[in-house]
């Protein structure tokens, strides 16, 4: 018998509007800054969805509706025991506020948040491969969705 995986899992989120993509800045200390989508872990018991959407409000302000994931990340060092995450990259819209740094962040790292258009992303944007997508899409919304479902049973 093996043993069950035990990597975090991380929400972000996709958010476009007029051509440019939502980033948050993280600036740790004996670190190079580096810019990707506002999101965070999920708490344990908390589906992606919900991740997401707590994780945006508390970094950004703002309240989101998830739409379905663009890309899931993952790797051998999410195994490693060393700090690495299953990541989920969902796309979701804006439905009340406007982003802006908040007291309630619980992220002392972000240090900047910003609307940036998708053909010039800063060269520090994690992950790469989201860039590239990005750019032969042309837009958030013209990347396929995966949906997100849940283990209920229907009705």
């Amino acid at each position: 018998m093996g043993r069950n995986r035990s990597p975090r899992l991380k929400a972000r989120v996709l958010v476009e509007r007029d051509g440019q993509v939502l980033l948050v800045r993280h600036a740790k200390r004996h670190q190079k800054a580096f810019w990707c989508l506002p999101g965070g872990n999920a708490d344990p018991g908390e589906s992606i969805a919900d991740a997401a959407r707590r994780e945006l409000l508390e970094e950004t302000g703002v309240e989101v509706d998830v739409e379905g994931a663009v890309l899931v990340l993952d790797g051998p060092a999410a195994y490693a025991g060393g700090g690495g995450a299953v990541e989920v990259i969902l796309r979701g819209a804006i439905m009340r506020g406007e982003p802006g740094p908040t007291a309630h962040g619980g992220d002392p790292y972000l240090d900047r948040i910003e609307w940036r258009p998708i053909d010039d992303l800063p060269e520090s944007f994690r992950p790469r491969v989201l860039a590239a997508l990005l750019r032969d899409a042309g837009s958030a919304a013209s990347l396929p969705l995966i949906p997100i479902g849940d283990w209920g049973e229907s009705s």
